[in-house]
């Protein structure tokens, strides 16, 4: 029995592709219900808040899924033996052609963690400089540069509705407040 109170009684896979996998279930829910349960599984991910200045980079892509074009921050998946920073050091490259002098992490985030197994790893990468890698032959991104108190209202309003953008913005805007509170309180508080 897991932790969370279910217990597994077998898997299968239903689907599988390089970038995700489809598992289905057999199980007992914690009240004792038996049921199948679907799992998505991807390689872990990152994504990344590229501050430069007073601007936030996202990027703006064709998504399958909603059949849209969707706002939101630099992210990724990992490549085997690569580290959660390291592939938003990659990414950072990739798809928005720059490199951070200062990277800091932001936790983690969970898309939808009633099906989808791994997180997303969130950093924070001030310092940007051009240093662009080739993108994914897949991708078609534009880089958009917004000034990131208009990113987080857009978030606020719907403009801006992917969930790991809008997690990972909150989250670079308090450690932005604090280190704001830091340095004006530096030895005059």
């Amino acid at each position: 029995m897991s932790d969370a109170g279910y217990r597994r009684l077998s898997e299968r896979v239903v689907y599988e592709n390089p970038w995700l996998r489809f598992e289905a279930h057999e199980m007992i829910h914690p009240n004792g219900t038996p049921g199948v349960h679907g799992v998505v599984v991807t390689p872990r991910a990152s994504a990344v808040v590229l501050l430069d200045g007073e601007d936030v980079l996202l990027a703006r892509q064709s998504r399958f899924a909603l059949d849209a074009i969707v706002l939101e921050v630099i992210k990724g998946g990992r490549h085997a033996g690569e580290d959660g920073l390291a592939c938003a050091q990659r990414e950072a490259r990739e798809e928005a052609g720059v490199v951070a002098v200062r990277w800091r992490s932001l936790g983690r985030a969970y898309e939808i963690p009633s099906i989808v197994q791994e997180p997303v790893e969130l950093y924070l990468g001030v310092g940007l400089s051009p240093a662009a890698l080739p993108p994914e032959e897949v991708e078609r991104i534009e880089v958009v540069r917004i000034r990131f108190d208009d990113a987080l209202a857009a978030c606020i309003d719907g403009r801006i509705d992917d969930a790991v953008t809008a997690l990972a913005l909150l989250r670079a805007r308090s450690v932005l407040q604090e280190a704001s509170r830091r340095f004006r309180c530096a030895g005059f508080c």
